[in-house]
């Protein structure tokens, strides 16, 4: 993808957790205290607590999409599911505790993602573009303090191929002048690229949600940056 240096403006469309704000070391962090709450109750074989999470949140994906607030029915229904019914009652409010910590955490804003934002946004148009809870993620946007950067702010329940279409569709969004910006291979960077925008920034984050990773298309359309604060040297 080549750089936009020549004045000419932009559909710059972002992601938001965690390539703007750190959200999925929450969920690991809630998943940890999860596990510990098991242990006690005498469950401590871990990968069946895995595998009882993963496929009861992949369940409630399909149901209601993604969030946090499904994250937390997911982990009542593996307290339902795998724990012997006589310890249901002492550790539902322990999860419900888990929960709304869960519900309540600030998400902080990544280093330099402010600054970086109002520099390109002197000069192209900013979109956000991130699945979710629509309520959840809006009001997580409202407490960054980012809102006012975004000419238009989508929340779709899943970011594949038709998503990205629809989008440009819905915006007016020429793709020849669009580009999307992102922490995930799966639901920001390839399938922006299949749905034939100019290009994807890929902005690796460490706790990006393993069901997010997935290897990059082979394609020139595709940057890799090492951090946030590069985004000017494109745009």
């Amino acid at each position: 993808m080549a750089a936009e240096k020549d004045g000419v403006s932009l559909n710059l469309i972002f992601d938001a957790d965690d390539t703007l704000w750190d959200s999925n070391i929450h969920f690991l962090e809630a998943q940890s205290e999860f596990l510990e709450t098991l242990g006690r109750a005498g469950l401590n074989d871990h990968s069946v607590v895995h595998a009882a999470i993963r496929t009861h949140e992949l369940a409630i994906i399909e149901e209601v999409g993604y969030g946090r607030r499904p994250y937390v029915m997911a982990l009542h229904r593996v307290v339902e599911d795998i724990l012997h019914p006589d310890l249901h009652d002492e550790v539902r409010p322990v999860v419900d505790s888990i929960g709304e910590r869960l519900l309540e955490r600030h998400c902080e804003l990544l280093p330099g993602v402010e600054e970086t934002l109002a520099e390109l946004a002197q000069r192209h148009r900013l979109l956000l573009f991130t699945k979710g809870q629509p309520a959840e993620q809006l009001r997580k946007l409202e407490r960054s303090g980012l809102r006012d950067f975004f000419a238009r702010v989508g929340v779709p329940l899943e970011k594949d191929v038709a998503a990205y279409r629809r989008l440009v569709a819905q915006a007016a969004l020429d793709p020849a002048h669009t580009v999307m910006i992102g922490n995930s291979p799966r639901s920001d960077i390839n399938p922006a690229i299949q749905a034939g925008l100019r290009g994807a920034v890929y902005v690796p984050h460490p706790h990006t949600w393993e069901l997010e990773h997935e290897e990059l298309l082979p394609d020139e359309r595709i940057v890799v940056l090492a951090s946030f604060p590069h985004l000017p040297r494109l745009f």
